[in-house]
């Protein structure tokens, strides 16, 4: 053996143990701090001839395995180590509650043994800072564990019970892993390396050049989130909502959590609307968590709440993930579903967005928050039989916000919450093949047993086609021209209930279409005239004209009328009919009911509201 392999052996015969305690301390994961400190040494035996001259190469190693332990115990949300003492995991689960620049601070100073000005240089923060930093871990540490700050040194040492079972492997095969790593590197030039140790009976791989393996680990499952090469996100399963959190922040106090894993297995859906063929907002994300909570005795649960929480590997990836997610809310393909509300939280994280939602046959109402903070994207979905018009929005919003200021405190976490929530109205988002019109979520259930609204997709107005409006009364087309002006992107589709034991006739028509805003302000103009002058024009056929709503604001007409005619034969008609005008866009609604099948007033004016919330997609008049 030569001085360099002996200096080098007495490095790792004296140090692993304590770089294993520190590593376990920051993630709490005992096999993923000690693979981090095994590969570690690899790449250090790879660089000794330069760590050798430093003064205290332990310095150096330490991030590595820092980093290398904080990205295996992420890429595992699996892992969960059986028969640890109580008190361990109390102190391990306290450490893990701080932000991780406070527990690498405690860490550096309980566990490492260096001076304040060493502490602050491997934080990357002036010494004030990294001072006030360690000074607020600790206070939140002690509080957590319920001692006093001088306690917790015996904490920390105590977590020695816990590594000092761990075997190591012999330092000749570490020495041979770094040779052949080197070996690689000089072969292939940083880019990848393949070796096997035939004497050791282990294959080593390294395609980024810091991850050599020494053991037969199991690969993780395919359908779980890998860990992006080069990553080093920490996504801890204590940065989801604990328990005591959600029972303080939702009524009701028998809240308990019944499920903690990365939903790698078993169905895909955890969110109600979530996409059934996308397990993860983000396919490529680096780490995930799913977290279930019920309210109610065991067994018979009345409420349930679930978070999700996805790591990105990037920004983009993130905003990404978090439009995917929105897209599963805002085009909900769960039959009959009934969209009530959508909102925001201002200042919640980077983005947030929260809907309510009543399934219909299930008379089940789900709140559904959804917010993005940095490279972290949480889902919360409360399943519940209060009535939509009595759903705490407010109450989800601060959860939500609770939620995100979880993650927020990790280090790739961005925008924090505001507090107290707010929650703000807001647009439903576009959705379907012309976002413009409505949807099925859009409509409310009519008759004593609901059925499944079903139409065919929007088509063209002809003349063939383009009429409605009451009879005697009006009608009103929105094919050829009006006033010597086109009408642009006109379309039309017919909702309709074939599994109901509905009258055929039973239906909603919609029709939408663009002229300038000045004749589409005369327009709507025209077929209020006409409505409200039918009772005087129609005396024969005897109908009745009651508004539902209306108002005038800039650039924007609505009416809505319910009208009941009295034919010859005694036959009864009831219509609700609106006009919608926003700028120079136009959409016409048009219920015809029946004595079991009435659409009740405020549902019918909902529905008025949503149309009018949908119609600035419709593309913008263009002339010629």
């Amino acid at each position: 053996m030569n001085d360099r392999e002996a200096s080098f052996d007495a490095f790792y015969r004296d140090s692993r143990d304590r770089l294993l305690l520190q590593a376990y301390a920051m993630t709490g994961d005992l096999g993923a701090s000690r693979s981090a400190v095994r590969d570690a040494f690899v790449v250090a035996w790879h660089h000794w001839r330069k760590l050798a001259r430093l003064d205290d190469a332990e310095s150096a190693v330490r991030p590595q395995t820092w980093r290398n332990a904080s990205r295996r115990a992420t890429a595992r949300p699996w892992h969960k180590e059986k028969g640890l003492d109580p008190e361990a995991k109390a102190t391990l689960d306290a450490l893990a509650t701080l932000p991780v620049v406070q527990r690498k601070a405690l860490v550096l100073t309980q566990l490492a043994a260096v001076s304040m000005t060493e502490m602050a240089r491997e934080l990357g923060l002036p010494l004030e800072a990294a001072e006030r930093e360690l000074q607020l871990g600790a206070s939140a540490f002690s509080t957590r564990r319920g001692i006093p700050a001088a306690g917790i040194p015996m904490l920390f040492a105590e977590l020695g019970n816990a590594t000092a079972k761990v075997t190591w492997p012999r330092v000749t095969i570490i020495r041979r892993a770094g040779a052949a790593r080197r070996r690689a590197h000089t072969v292939v030039g940083a880019v990848a390396a393949a070796a096997v140790l035939v004497g050791a009976g282990v294959a080593v791989t390294d395609s980024a050049g810091v991850r050599p393996t020494l053991a037969r680990e199991p690969l993780p499952s395919p359908s779980s989130t890998p860990m992006a090469p080069g990553a080093e996100l920490s996504l801890p399963d204590t940065s989801l909502l604990p328990a005591d959190v959600v029972r303080g922040g939702l009524a009701g106090g028998g809240w308990r959590e019944t499920r903690t894993d990365d939903n790698s297995t078993g169905s895909p859906v955890v969110h109600f609307c979530q996409d059934a063929e996308e397990r993860y907002a983000d396919r490529n994300g680096v780490a995930a968590w799913v977290r279930v909570f019920r309210d109610g005795p065991q067994g018979e649960a009345t409420r349930t709440l679930t978070q999700s929480a996805e790591a990105s590997a990037s920004p983009t990836a993130a905003r990404r993930a978090y439009l995917n997610a929105r897209r599963w809310f805002a085009g909900c393909t769960v039959p009959q579903t009934q969209l009530f509300s959508t909102s925001t939280s201002p200042g919640t994280g980077d983005d947030s967005a929260l809907f309510l939602f009543r399934e219909v046959p299930t008379d089940t109402t789900y709140l559904i928050g959804l917010a993005r903070t940095g490279l972290f994207t949480t889902a919360l979905t409360l399943e519940t039989e209060v009535a939509p018009g009595t759903a705490d929005l407010e109450g989800m919003a601060e959860l939500l916000g609770t939620a995100v200021s979880r993650l927020c405190a990790l280090p790739d976490g961005g925008g924090c919450a505001a507090s107290p929530a707010r929650v703000e109205p807001a647009a439903p988002y576009p959705t379907g093949s012309v976002p413009a019109m409505l949807s099925e979520i859009d409509l409310p259930p009519v008759g004593a047993d609901p059925a499944r609204w079903v139409a065919p997709e929007a088509r063209q107005i002809t003349p063939g086609n383009a009429t409605t409006g009451v009879i005697g009364c009006s009608s009103v087309a929105f094919a050829g021209a009006f006033r010597g002006k086109e009408f642009r992107n006109n379309l039309i589709r017919d909702w309709v209930l074939p599994e109901s034991d509905l009258p055929d006739e039973v239906g909603l028509t919609q029709m939408v279409a663009s002229l300038p805003p000045a004749a589409a302000e005369e327009l709507v103009a025209l077929v209020r005239d006409q409505v409200t002058s039918c009772p005087d024009e129609d005396t024969g056929a005897g109908t009745d004209v009651r508004p539902i709503a209306g108002w005038d604001e800039k650039d924007q007409n609505v009416s809505a009328w319910h009208l009941t005619t009295r034919l010859p034969d005694d036959q009864v008609v009831e219509y609700d009919v609106a006009i919608i005008r926003q700028g120079g866009s136009l959409s016409l609604l048009s219920y015809v009911a029946a004595p079991e099948a009435e659409m009740p007033a405020a549902s019918f004016e909902a529905l008025v509201r949503r149309a009018l919330e949908r119609l600035p997609e419709l593309p913008a008049y263009k002339r010629g």
